[in-house]
């Protein structure tokens, strides 16, 4: 089997070259996109994107204000709830129709207890392995580049690669056809067996160690529609064992993008969409700051030919008399630029406005008055995920179905067999709520006519079914249909014909013992 790998694998090299060489011949077309992503990064989250020559000791650019920082910030904590909430399950198993054929109504409804069992297993693993740090960090490098690679660590959390540690190619409709990722890593944290592998290129003949650090080369190929293959490399030799075959749904490397843009390899950013204002506003408010700072400075001048000594005001105290008219003898510097300074200040509020409306920072958004209604609140946030729907539905198809495919095939690779996750959150849960607020809303105008209204045209069976079905519940399960109310009826009409019955007959009993004592 491993020999059938290994010729695969030379087959490959012949075709695409070493890993190394591979990345190497394709990373221009990276590279002319990476200066973008570093300006969008030193707006916003400058480490997220850090120049080429950035160490662990060096000092990031520090950005004169904090809006693109804390809009990335509040975009991705918002994404992150939605796509991952901290309470309930985010998806349903529902299984096939053809695999519960035939099924009984006890059968279905005990496949239904185990899946969902299943289904808060996988809530639990995720908890479990803190898979929202990475995947906070994902979100974030989405929102400012565009681009982000996920890799399901076996038995563990996701380790997250930036854009500028992979190169990537689609084809026409964006499906990946080749990727490799380049990842520099300490020569004595890789396993021994590999050491002693690439030995022969990191030491000189008396056997010390020429390099510390090395770069391992991971490449992944796309064999067919739906097969690829993987293998790593370090100084284009192969590392043994490494070489491994995935059908698409268990691939465990997830490549995403924000947008996509029609043959292009990589996507784009929210932030490289407001770049302009975010340099608008980073170059104002450098402005104001240092305009500021040019106020706030206090310089006294002394008149030439003066009588008074410079030396005696330094030093004199507070309350002290100096010898002199110091009214005429001292002047004061006074910019007197306030004036013009309020121009940027006003363009400097319609630009966090904008980027507020932008990155669901609702403070920029909501109307700043006293008679701020609950209402306005709640439309302005339901157009901003309105807004950011196409982005729920990419993520849910690309992100939440994978990665819980991924975590299905360590728990319960079976369930795959004849079941395949629905994602119920995104955009499907915005419409869902949309559908609860314009039900409620509806409750409401009737009831202003009067309950007698209500019970006259509304059909509360259809309206609490519907209730049911914008909350994401079974409907059938928790609202009783009209057989059952019928049966239920006749039930209670039954009991009471008995009682009176039962009544009737003890009271001619009653009736017939009179009559016999007389």
């Amino acid at each position: 089997m491993e020999d059938n790998k290994i010729h695969e694998l030379h087959e490959l090299h012949e075709e695409y070259g070493t890993a190394q060489s591979w990345y190497t011949n394709n990373v221009t077309v990276r590279e002319s996109l990476q200066q973008e992503w570093r300006d969008a990064a030193q707006l916003t989250l400058p480490y997220v994107f850090p120049p080429d020559d950035q160490n662990e000791t060096g000092i990031l650019p520090s950005p004169f204000n904090s809006i693109g920082a804390s809009g990335v910030n509040t975009l991705a904590s918002k994404l992150l709830l939605t796509l991952l909430p901290p309470t309930g399950v985010f998806f349903r198993l529902l299984p096939d129709k053809d695999a519960v054929e035939g099924a009984t109504k006890e059968e279905l409804k005990q496949l239904d207890q185990e899946l969902s069992q299943v289904e808060q297993d996988v809530v639990e693993y995720i908890n479990q392995k803190a898979m929202r740090v990475p995947i906070y960090e994902m979100i974030k490098l989405l929102i400012i580049t565009g681009n982000t690679m996920l890799y399901k660590v076996p038995n563990g959390s996701f380790k997250v690669f930036s854009p500028y540690q992979y190169v990537v190619q689609r084809d026409y409709v964006g499906t990946i056809l080749t990727q490799c990722i380049k990842e520099s890593m300490a020569l004595l944290s890789l396993p021994k067996k590999v050491q002693e592998q690439i030995k022969d290129d990191t030491t000189t003949a008396d056997g010390s160690t020429t390099e510390t650090q090395v770069d391992v080369y991971t490449m992944i190929v796309r064999n067919s529609p739906n097969n690829y293959t993987v293998w790593q490399e370090i100084k284009g030799q192969v590392i043994d064992g490494t070489i491994k075959k995935y059908t698409q749904d268990k691939l465990p490397y997830i490549t995403l993008r924000w947008t996509t843009v029609n043959n292009e390899n990589y996507g784009r950013g929210l932030v490289s969409q407001y770049l302009g204002d975010l340099r608008s506003l980073e170059g104002l408010t450098q402005t104001i700051v240092e305009g500021s700072g040019i106020s706030a400075m206090h310089l006294f001048g002394l008149r030439p030919g003066s009588q008074l000594k410079v030396e005696d005001l330094n030093n004199a105290q507070n309350g002290e008399f100096v010898s002199g008219d110091l009214e005429r003898e001292i002047s004061v510097l006074q910019v007197n630029k306030g004036a013009d300074l309020q121009v940027p200040l006003q363009l400097i509020g319609q630009l966090e406005q904008r980027l507020g409306k932008a990155f669901m920072l609702m403070a920029g958004q909501i109307r700043d008055s006293e008679r701020t209604t609950a209402t306005e609140v709640r439309a302005t946030a339901a157009e901003l995920e309105a807004t950011l729907g196409g982005v729920f539905s990419v993520l849910a198809s690309e992100f939440q179905a994978p990665m819980i495919t991924l975590v299905l095939q360590e728990l319960e690779p079976n369930v795959l067999k004849f079941t395949v996750p629905s994602i119920t959150t995104g955009i499907s849960a915005i419409s869902r709520e949309r559908d609860y607020t314009n039900l409620n809303t509806m409750l409401q105008s009737i009831a202003q006519l009067g309950p007698e209204v209500i019970g006259k045209y509304l059909n509360i069976p259809a309206y609490l079914s519907q209730i049911a079905t914008s909350l994401g519940m079974d409907a059938n399960e928790i609202v009783k249909s009209q057989e059952q109310i019928q049966a239920e009826q006749q039930q209670q009409q039954q009991a009471m014909l008995e009682q009176q019955a039962m009544q009737t007959g003890g009271q001619m009993a009653v009736d017939s013992n009179k009559q016999g004592g007389q």
